[in-house]
């Protein structure tokens, strides 16, 4: 069963899911940090799996899902600091593991990078790892805020990631429900987007110092990934190229079997 609460955060109260499993808990908690422009709501199908014997968390990033209105234009490390607050309610002082997907990579690597961060691993799932020509059209196509208009197209482009790029792989209630959840951002739908693709990621990933497991499927963004393990020296990078879309949902359970075991293995 997914539990829904709320932490207060530096930018307002920050909207969280929670499954925990069956038995106590014996691992650290797992927070799943999501991809632009959706919320904790892209990893419902993938939560109950990696809840073996440890609590998983999926937040919303501020502006997103059921948190607070956020500005239009965030920073990842805007992001982390919400996130970090989150852990910090919920796991008090406790060590904690992070997975990211798309956008939530970034967040993640943020959080690691904070000083006393209680961060003791990261599971990186197709890391948007761009290089910084490519960041700079992203950001001018992608990362301005959303246009409200009287004219239904100006929701093109939200109903091709919600719905009809996705319907294959998650059926049409799921892709309704990915697609109602950008609206809810209003003129903030883009933010997430603006965030990853002003992120530095050749200045940061180099500096992450905790076990890494990066995981490349086959998607857009396997090259970035592929690019992620390369200015991450100390991350372990495998790649799942029979995984060809619905990472989250179709293919939740064998994401989650390349994960888990990552996270079991003793840090030496």
């Amino acid at each position: 069963m997914i539990r829904k609460g709320y932490s207060d955060g530096p930018f307002g109260q920050i909207h969280w899911r929670l499954v925990e499993p069956e038995e106590t808990p014996s691992e650290p908690d797992l927070y799943c940090l999501h991809p632009a422009p959706f919320s904790g709501l892209a990893f419902t199908q993938i939560l109950p799996f990696l809840a073996r014997r440890r609590r998983v968390i999926a937040p919303d990033f501020p502006g997103h899902g059921g948190s607070d209105r956020f500005k239009t234009e965030p920073s990842i490390l805007e992001y982390s600091t919400a996130m970090r607050a989150v852990a910090a309610d919920l796991s008090g002082a406790a060590p904690v593991d992070i997975m990211g997907f798309h956008t939530g990579n970034l967040v993640a690597v943020e959080m690691a990078l904070a000083n006393d961060s209680p961060v003791r691993k990261l599971a990186l799932v197709d890391v948007p790892a761009y290089d910084s020509e490519t960041r700079k059209s992203l950001l001018f196509k992608m990362g301005r805020p959303f246009q409200i208009t009287p004219d239904i197209q100006c929701l093109n482009a939200a109903w091709h990631r919600g719905m009809t790029g996705r319907l294959e792989s998650h059926g049409l209630d799921r892709c309704f429900a990915l697609f109602a959840e950008q609206l809810r951002h209003g003129n903030g739908m883009h933010a997430a987007f603006h965030a990853s693709f002003s992120y530095d990621v050749e200045a940061r990933l180099p500096l992450v110092d905790r076990p890494s497991l990066i995981m490349a499927t086959q998607s857009g963004l396997l090259q970035p990934t592929r690019r992620a393990a390369q200015l991450m020296p100390q991350a372990r990078l495998i790649e799942r190229l029979d995984i060809k879309r619905g990472v989250l949902d179709q293919g939740a359970q064998h994401t989650a079997q390349e994960i888990l075991p990552f996270l079991d293995e003793d840090i030496l």
